[in-house]
C-alpha cells in the first residue's frame, strides 16, 4: 500500500478521535494532504529512478582491419568511445578485435578471424558492430554477413575502392573517406609557391596505385611542375636520397603499404622514418602521421571520422534499416592539418595557413598554460593596486591634514604670543621706560657741560657712553619683543640654554616685579647645547613662567615664588621646570591639563599649554605636569642634547 494511503487511512484517524472539534480536524487534515502529497511525489521519483534502473546494457564490438595501436586507428577508436558515452542513455560496453591484414593478408586470415569471432562472442549479445576499414570492405562485406549478419554495422573505411554491390540491402550505415589529393598538392603552392619540383612517394600495393593514380591525374592538369615519382625503389634507398633534395623540392607521401622489395609498411613508420633525414618538407594525407616529423596537408581528420561514426552509432540502435544512399556518405575533401614544429623547421609562417587550418603541437603560451592562475595573479595584483592606491591617497590627505593643523598651531602659536605680551606690556614699557629715561638724563646733562666755555670732555666722553650702553639695552629689548612677534616656522639651530633661560627671564622679570613675585633661576653655568628654535622654546617657557605666576596670584607676597630649574637629565636629554607655590592641580586637570581648549583660568583660551606640547614633541622631547609634595605644582620639559 502506497504510504500517502496508510497515512491518510490508518495512521489520520488514530490521532484525532471523532470527539475533537470540526475546526482542529480542518487544520490536521491539511497538514495531512500536505504530507500525503509529499509522499506521492517521493513514490513517483523513486518509480522513475527505478525504471531507469533497468535500462539494459549495450554491446559494441570495434573492429579493425589493421592494428589497432596505429595512430589514425587509436583515434577513431577514442572519437567513438567519447561520442557514444557522451550522447547515449544506456551504458555501453565496449570489445575490440582487429585482423591485422597488413601482416596477415592472405586469404585463410579471414575465415581463422571469422571462427574465432563466432566462438568468443557465441554467448555475447551483441548490439552493434563498428567497422574500420582501409584495404578494402571485407570486415563488412564477409564477416558481417555470417558471425553477426542480424545486427546493425556502422563503418568507417579509408580508401580510394568504390562501394561494393553487396553492401545494398544491409542494414549497414557508414562513411568512405577518400584522400584528398588535389586541395594538400593546392595547399603545396599556396605555401610554397617557389616549388619547381615535387617527389612523390608511394608503394606498390593495389590501395597504393589507387591513391597514386589520383596523384597523376592531378599531375596532368599542372603546368611547370616536375613531378617525380619514387614508387620503384625500396624504402631504404629512398630514406637515403631524401636526405640529397634541393631547396625548391618538397616531398609528397602517398600511401605505402608495401614497396618495391615486397616489403610490408605502415604509412605512418614511413613518414617517421623519412621525416627525420629528409632536406625538404614533406607533405601527407593522413592525420595519423602529423607528429612524425612530417608537415602536414588537407589530410584525413580521423577524429572527426570517428565522432561521425559514434553518432551513426547512437542512430543505429533504434533507427530503422535505410535506403544505402542515404546511409553511406562518401567524402572527399580533407582538413588542413599541420605540425606546428615542423612549420618552425621548413620557415613557415602561420599566418599564410587558411583560416580553417588546424595547427598540432604548438606549445601553449603562458596566458594559454596559466590563464587561471594568470587571472587570479592579475586580480590580486589589481587590488593590491587599488589598495596602496587608496592607502598612497589616504596617507596623502593626512600629510596634507597634518600640514594645515600644523601651521594653524603655528598660527596659534603666533597669537599666542601676541597675547603673551599684551599681557607684559606694562612690564615691557617699564623697562623701556628706564633706558630712555637714562637716555634723556645723560643727554640733558651734556648739554650742560657744552656750554661752559671749557666743557669737561672727560666727563662727556662718559656720558655718551652711558647714552651708548642705555640705547643698546632699550634695543635689546625692542630685538626680544620683535623676535617674539614673528611669525615663523620652527627654525632649528644650536642653542645655549643658559642663554636662552635668561633671555626669557629678562622678558617675564618686571612683569614678576609689577605682581610682585619672586623669579629664582637655578641652573649651573654650563649645560649641554640643545638642537631647538629659540622663539617657539621661549615661548614655551614664557608661557610656564606666565601660568606659575597666575596660579599664586590669590597667594601672599611672602609665598609669591617662582623658581626656574635646568640641569641635565637621562640618555642624553636636559630638563627645565618651573615650579610655583599655587593651589596645583585639581585631579581632573591632572588629566586635561595639556588638551585643547582645557583651561582654568576664567580668561584663559585653554590652548598655551596644548601649544607647548606641540612645540616640545616637534623639538622631540616630552611635557608634564605634577604636584609638588607641598604646595603648588611642577612643569617640566625635556630636550634631546647635542653631544660637543
Amino acid at each position: 500500500m502506497p504510504r500517502a494511503l496508510i497515512w491518510n487511512r490508518l495512521i489520520l484517524p488514530r490521532c484525532f478521535p471523532p470527539g475533537l472539534k470540526r475546526d482542529c480536524f480542518s487544520i490536521f487534515r491539511l497538514v495531512s494532504l500536505l504530507v500525503s502529497l509529499v509522499f506521492l511525489i517521493q513514490d513517483g521519483v523513486a518509480q522513475e529512478l527505478k525504471g531507469a534502473e533497468v535500462q539494459p546494457t549495450k554491446r559494441v564490438l570495434l573492429m579493425f582491419s589493421e592494428a589497432r595501436d596505429l595512430p589514425g586507428n587509436a583515434m577513431m577508436e577514442q572519437a567513438v568511445r567519447a561520442e557514444m558515452l557522451k550522447g547515449g542513455t544506456n551504458q555501453i560496453e565496449f570489445f575490440a578485435e582487429n585482423l591485422d591484414a597488413g601482416r596477415f593478408s592472405d586469404a585463410g586470415q579471414y575465415v581463422v578471424f571469422k571462427d574465432y569471432l563466432e566462438k568468443k562472442y557465441a554467448e555475447k549479445k551483441l548490439d552493434l558492430v563498428i567497422a574500420f576499414m582501409a584495404r578494402d570492405f571485407g570486415l563488412v562485406g564477409e564477416l558481417t554477413a555470417t558471425v553477426v549478419s542480424n545486427l546493425p554495422v556502422v563503418f568507417v573505411a579509408v580508401n580510394e575502392l568504390d562501394l561494393p554491390p553487396e553492401l545494398a540491402g544491409r542494414r549497414v550505415a557508414g562513411i568512405v573517406q577518400h584522400f584528398d589529393v588535389e586541395g594538400t598538392i593546392k595547399l603545396i603552392f599556396h605555401l610554397q609557391p617557389t616549388t619547381r619540383r615535387l617527389v612523390v612517394i608511394g608503394g606498390v600495393s593495389k590501395m597504393d596505385r589507387l591513391t597514386l593514380a589520383r596523384i597523376e591525374a592531378v599531375d596532368h592538369s599542372l603546368d611547370n611542375i616536375d613531378f617525380e615519382y619514387w614508387t620503384n625503389r625500396p624504402i631504404a634507398e629512398v630514406r637515403r636520397d631524401v636526405a640529397l633534395l634541393p631547396g625548391d623540392t618538397v616531398v609528397l607521401l602517398s600511401t605505402v603499404q608495401r614497396d618495391v622489395s615486397g616489403q610490408q609498411f605502415y604509412t605512418s613508420q614511413v613518414g617517421q622514418m623519412l621525416a627525420a633525414s629528409a632536406s625538404a618538407p614533406i607533405y601527407t594525407l593522413s592525420a595519423g602521421l602529423i607528429g612524425s616529423g612530417v608537415l602536414g596537408g588537407d589530410v584525413v581528420d580521423f577524429e572527426s571520422l570517428g565522432t561521425s561514426a559514434g553518432r551513426l552509432a547512437l542512430k543505429a540502435f533504434t533507427a530503422e534499416p535505410v535506403a544505402r544512399s542515404e546511409a553511406i556518405e562518401v567524402r572527399k575533401n580533407g582538413t588542413p592539418m599541420f605540425d606546428w614544429r615542423a612549420l618552425q623547421r621548413w620557415g613557415i609562417k602561420p599566418n599564410r595557413l587558411p583560416a580553417n587550418a588546424s595547427i598540432r603541437y604548438r606549445p601553449r603560451s603562458l596566458w594559454e598554460e596559466h590563464r587561471s592562475l594568470i587571472l587570479s595573479a592579475l586580480l590580486i595584483l589589481l587590488a593590491q593596486a587599488a589598495t596602496i592606491a587608496a592607502l598612497l591617497a589616504q596617507r596623502t590627505r593626512r600629510r596634507s591634514a597634518e600640514q594645515q593643523i600644523q601651521q594653524q598651531r603655528m598660527e596659534l602659536a603666533h597669537v599666542t604670543r601676541v597675547t603673551t605680551l599684551g599681557q607684559l606690556a606694562s612690564a615691557l614699557t617699564h623697562e623701556l621706560n628706564q633706558p630712555l629715561g637714562a637716555i634723556l638724563r645723560n643727554t640733558e646733562a651734556a648739554e650742560m657741560f657744552l656750554q661752559h666755555d671749557q666743557p669737561d670732555l672727560k666727563e662727556v666722553r662718559e656720558i655718551l657712553a652711558d647714552i651708548r650702553k642705555d640705547d643698546q639695552r632699550a634695543g635689546e629689548v625692542i630685538g626680544r619683543m620683535r623676535a617674539l612677534l614673528k611669525r615663523r616656522n620652527l627654525d632649528s639651530v644650536r642653542l645655549d640654554l643658559y642663554e636662552l633661560v635668561e633671555d626669557t627671564q629678562a622678558v617675564a622679570r618686571h612683569d614678576a616685579l609689577a605682581r610682585r613675585v619672586t623669579l629664582a633661576v637655578e641652573m649651573p653655568a654650563h649645560l649641554p647645547a640643545v638642537i631647538g628654535d629659540r622663539v617657539h622654546l621661549q615661548q614655551v617657557l614664557l608661557n610656564l613662567i606666565l601660568n606659575g605666576m597666575d596660579a599664586m596670584s590669590a597667594c601672599s607676597v611672602d609665598d609669591r615664588l617662582l623658581v626656574v630649574r635646568a640641569r641635565k637629565g637621562t640618555e642624553g636629554s636636559v630638563e627645565v621646570s618651573v615650579s610655583d607655590r599655587g593651589a596645583g592641580l585639581t585631579p581632573e586637570a591632572t588629566t586635561r591639563i595639556f588638551e585643547s581648549f582645557f583651561t582654568t583660568k576664567p580668561q584663559g583660551l585653554g590652548m598655551g599649554l596644548a601649544i607647548s606640547q606641540t612645540i616640545i614633541g616637534a623639538h622631540g622631547g616630552k611635557i608634564r605636569g605634577e604636584n609638588n609634595s607641598g604646595r603648588g605644582a611642577t612643569f617640566t620639559f625635556t630636550l634631546p642634547t647635542v653631544e660637543a
